[in-house]
């Protein structure tokens, strides 16, 4: 049986959870540790800045800033088993390279020059909305505005930041908002396919062809209500959502985007050594190339292309 080299994930709320709930990054009870994560030989992850509906203002500013100061503590903490990782550089081997994001464009507070000041704290993807409404634009469960003129502007200044701009959690007329105003690919780290089950998160067939088309990229998501509408699922159901993204042109896009500690997970992928079970069937579904694209080829070309 062969065993998974690399894993690249799109997004966890990791750092928010250990926040909230007191733990350490190192080892924990949670769904991801780097105790776990660094049994891969390589490992990419993406640690989400969660900024809550209940944050506005400058209070969502100072939460994203909690977490970040958080997260430097585990790197000084761990130094032989984290590591945050800039683009093109090697990657270290049994280490958690770390991407860093924002979720919730609520963090900024309405002000754009904290932009730059998230790239200087390493952030390098962005997402614009939480659920609700924001500065920037509307989430899936918000009152279904688009971009906001200052939404536009944050679109341009990110990417003139080199900062990546993350439509999940965008309602649809955000989403062709960022497609008009955007210059860059562009992503969706924690969607699945709305043919396959119609939440307002996942994504339409059209959807994924323009992210396709921009050379972007899609994260698998393993939350169950974004799988099947249920609490649980087999691991069949979730490859149906692979299976669809890649029929709509993303052979070259999808990635994972488990959002572990964002989200309840199935009893077949509960925490990050289930991992194991996803890579096995998707061999046995797709082949061992496809299947090594999905799980970090995909996601590593796209990092070292930008």
């Amino acid at each position: 049986m062969e065993q998974i080299r690399a894993v690249f994930d799109l997004h966890c709320d990791t750092v928010s959870a250990c926040l909230e709930q007191g733990c350490e990054l190192e080892r924990n009870p949670l769904q991801l540790d780097l105790e776990r994560g660094c049994t891969f030989p390589q490992w990419v992850q993406t640690f989400a800045f969660w900024i809550d509906d209940c944050y506005r203002g400058e209070p969502a500013w100072h939460h994203c800033r909690e977490q970040r100061r958080l997260f430097q503590k585990f790197l000084e903490g761990s130094p032989q088993r984290l590591c945050l990782w800039e683009p093109g550089n090697e990657l270290r081997e049994h280490c958690c390279n770390a991407l860093l994001s924002v979720e919730g464009g609520a963090a900024i507070a309405g002000k754009l020059s904290r932009i730059e000041t998230l790239r200087e704290m390493g952030v390098a993807l962005f997402t614009l909305t939480w659920n609700g409404d924001n500065e920037l634009a509307s989430g899936v469960l918000g009152s279904g505005q688009g971009l906001t003129a200052l939404g536009k502007e944050a679109v341009k200044e990110l990417e003139r930041q080199q900062i990546i701009v993350d439509v999940s959690h965008l309602n649809q007329r955000g989403f062709y908002g960022v497609e008009r105003v955007s210059k860059k690919p562009f992503v969706a780290t924690h969607s699945n396919a709305a043919a396959v089950c119609p939440h307002p998160r996942n994504l339409t067939d059209d959807q994924i062809r323009c992210i396709a088309e921009r050379g972007g990229l899609i994260g698998l998501n393993f939350y169950p209500l974004f799988v099947n509408g249920e609490q649980e699922y087999m691991i069949e159901e979730l490859i149906r959502h692979a299976e669809h993204i890649l029929c709509a042109g993303g052979e070259q896009v999808l990635s994972l985007g488990s959002d572990f500690d964002g989200a309840a997970m199935p009893k077949a992928l509960p925490e990050i050594m289930g991992l194991e079970n996803l890579y096995q069937s998707m061999i046995k579904y797709f082949g061992g190339n496809l299947t090594k694209k999905i799980f970090f080829e995909n996601a590593a070309e796209f990092f070292r292309r930008i």
